[in-house]
């Protein structure tokens, strides 16, 4: 396995020769502050009944290493998610769906990489 040094060594080779690009994104900017929301929404949840982390990332179609990414981020700088909740509310259904299907048009415009389980099914 390459070490750390190599590996930024190549990255930066890549980058100067000019054929380097950066990787499309996963999903739309709106879907991703959809996402943020709903996961900073089950964050500050107290109740009983709140489901796990996993069975929420799979509710919202994201990994749950990201909502535990998302996690972090905001238990570290809670002041922008707060900002976003006054600003705009509790995230609903209804936007999470337009969003994705916002991400489902860029992603027929190959504005946007498709998700890796596509990937391998059409290979």
């Amino acid at each position: 396995m390459p070490s750390y040094e190599a590996s930024i060594r190549n990255l930066l080779k890549a980058a100067n020769s000019g054929r380097w690009h950066r990787p499309r994104p996963w999903r739309s900017k709106e879907e991703s502050e959809v996402v943020r929301r709903f996961v900073f929404w089950w964050l500050t949840c107290r109740e009983r009944t709140k489901p796990s982390g996993r069975s929420w990332a799979r509710q919202l179609g994201i990994s749950h290493t990201w909502l535990q990414k998302l996690v972090r981020e905001f238990e570290a700088n809670p002041a922008r998610m707060w900002e976003m909740q006054r600003a705009y509310g509790d995230p609903t259904v209804a936007q999470l769906t337009r969003a994705q299907e916002e991400s489902h048009e860029m992603r027929k415009r190959a504005d946007l990489r498709r998700p890796r389980r596509y990937l391998r099914a059409d290979e």
